[in-house]
């Protein structure tokens, strides 16, 4: 079973907002699995299958937040800082569709909180001086904007890795507490193969970090961290 990282980059239009030059996010995602041989399955190739199952179905589950232009992830940061914050009341905006609710805010919160002791930087006081930049744009202008790509990168380009790195985290938690039933299901009748994808899993890109924490519970108020 081989895993290959994929990065997907956005293109710009000239008669499009700013471009953004960073990722969309990074997730990896495993190799369709190749077609189904002739003749009996063996307990390794049940193995492979049920796990590969399991990676497929996470991997897709735990994608990174997908934006084309820095106007759009601005937006999603935006509605999602307001909401945890308590400033936008209603339904929770959702960019995460996959995730619960729980699970989207859990995680952004915590981006959120990681940046701000990385970067020192307010992210509030950030996007409302960048919305301000956006506002300022006269109708009819230039579609290109130089200087605000600058100013958001200044913010954003600390912001995104955070993020793909906290979902991966996320992602491993997940697929190791499904992985470890199956692979003590399968320990005594296809020990190699359990040893061999229990290495898989102990390393990058699938390994756990140091330490990692339980998954946050689940709190009682229907705002996520409320």
């Amino acid at each position: 079973m081989s895993l290959v990282c994929c990065a997907t980059s956005c293109g710009g239009r000239p008669d499009s907002p700013t471009p953004s030059t960073k990722p969309q996010g990074q997730a990896f995602q495993g190799k369709r699995p190749a077609p189904a041989e002739t003749g009996p399955k063996t307990p390794a190739d049940e193995l492979t299958a049920e796990l590969s199952a399991i990676l497929n179905k996470e991997e897709l589950r735990y994608a990174a937040l997908q934006y084309e232009y820095d106007e759009g992830l601005l937006a999603t940061i935006d509605k999602a800082e307001a909401y945890l914050s308590g400033r936008l009341k209603g339904p929770a905006p959702r960019a995460m569709p996959k995730l619960t609710e729980q699970e989207e805010y859990d995680h952004l919160r915590e981006v959120i909180r990681r940046w701000h002791a990385q970067s020192g930087m307010d992210l509030r006081a950030e996007i409302d001086r960048l919305k301000a930049d956006v506002a300022a744009r006269k109708p009819g202008g230039s579609p290109y904007h130089p200087e605000f790509h600058k100013k958001f990168a200044a913010v954003f380009d600390s912001f995104i890795p955070i993020e793909v790195t906290e979902l991966r985290e996320r992602r491993n938690r997940a697929i190791h507490q499904e992985a470890k039933p199956l692979l003590d299901k399968y320990r005594a009748t296809a020990p190699d193969a359990v040893k061999q994808y229990e290495a898989t899993l102990n390393a990058p890109p699938y390994s756990l970090p140091p330490e990692s924490p339980p998954e946050p519970a689940a709190q009682a108020s229907s705002r996520p961290g409320a």
